[in-house]
């Protein structure tokens, strides 16, 4: 017991173990020299007959100290992510605002528009990287929650839709990675500004609603249908020069998913896709 700073503790916690006569294994003590010390006992019986006992004394000091260096590197190096993600995140933003400062310098509207449809797909993008710098997660985000916030801007930024058309959202808890999260971002970013563009106007009115649930195989389903006018029956949405519908198809082939139109009261797309899986890097 000299070797350990509590000797009463010790011999207590000895007296008892010895009592109870059961197996302790990989009980960890305190040494008086601030090392550590690991402790297993085995009973020895014959014929529910006592026989004496097995103590086993290891030193683990430095396996300790390899293990809190390890985890300081580890802690170390989940700062230094977060805080690529807010610079990132930081640097997004001002290219966004830039992007805004630079549309009051023209009076085509077509430019401002054009302007304005960048600055909300870098907020997509920048949105992504601030949920993972306030995340415990650092490889996973809350989608059912980025996409509310997501919502929110492009509602503040069509004020006019606001007035005029409800949104309805039904969003499952869905985590997803950065891999995956920033392409379906962008996805719903241009399905929700497209609607918002063109599904209603002249002052119509409206209703939107956006779905995402994600079956128990991982099969994730995103539906984006309005009440509007609908999608010009002469127009194949795969094949049509735009840039916003360009993108939609391409982040959708990106996802390994697929991307359906129906046509009926309004419109409405569904695109189904399971999480990209990636090789982890180092």
């Amino acid at each position: 017991q000299h070797l350990f700073s509590d000797q009463s503790q010790f011999i207590q916690r000895y007296q008892e173990i010895i009592h109870q006569g059961e197996i302790v294994i990989n009980e960890e003590l305190k040494a008086s020299d601030q090392g550590t010390f690991e402790r297993d006992y085995v009973p020895i019986k014959i014929d529910q007959q006592s026989q004496g006992h097995l103590w086993i004394y290891r030193d683990i000091s430095d396996r300790k100290q390899a293990e809190l260096q390890l985890k300081n590197s580890l802690r170390e190096k989940e700062v230094l992510l977060k805080e690529i993600h807010h610079r990132v995140k930081n640097n997004l933003f001002v290219v966004a605002n830039l992007l805004e400062f630079q549309s009051d310098y023209f009076e085509e509207p077509k430019f401002i528009q054009a302007l304005e449809d960048s600055k909300n797909r870098v907020f997509s993008m920048a949105l992504i990287h601030e949920k993972l710098y306030q995340s415990t997660n650092l490889s996973r985000i809350n989608f059912g929650e980025y996409l509310e916030q997501l919502i929110d801007h492009l509602l503040e930024s069509y004020s006019d839709i606001d007035e005029r058309v409800e949104f309805k959202a039904e969003v499952d808890p869905i985590f997803l990675n950065i891999e995956t999260a920033h392409p379906c971002g962008l996805i719903v970013n241009e399905l929700v500004s497209n609607v918002f563009k063109h599904a209603f106007p002249n002052g119509m009115t409206g209703e939107v609603w956006l779905k995402l649930h994600q079956s128990s195989e991982g099969l994730v389903t995103l539906t984006i249908k309005d009440n509007g006018i609908g999608f010009p029956a002469d127009l194949d949405f795969q094949n049509v020069e735009s840039l916003g519908m360009e993108l939609i198809c391409t982040l959708t082939t990106q996802l390994e998913g697929h991307i359906e139109l129906i046509r009926g009261e309004g419109t409405t797309f569904k695109v189904t896709f399971s999480e990209l899986q990636y090789q982890q890097r180092y």
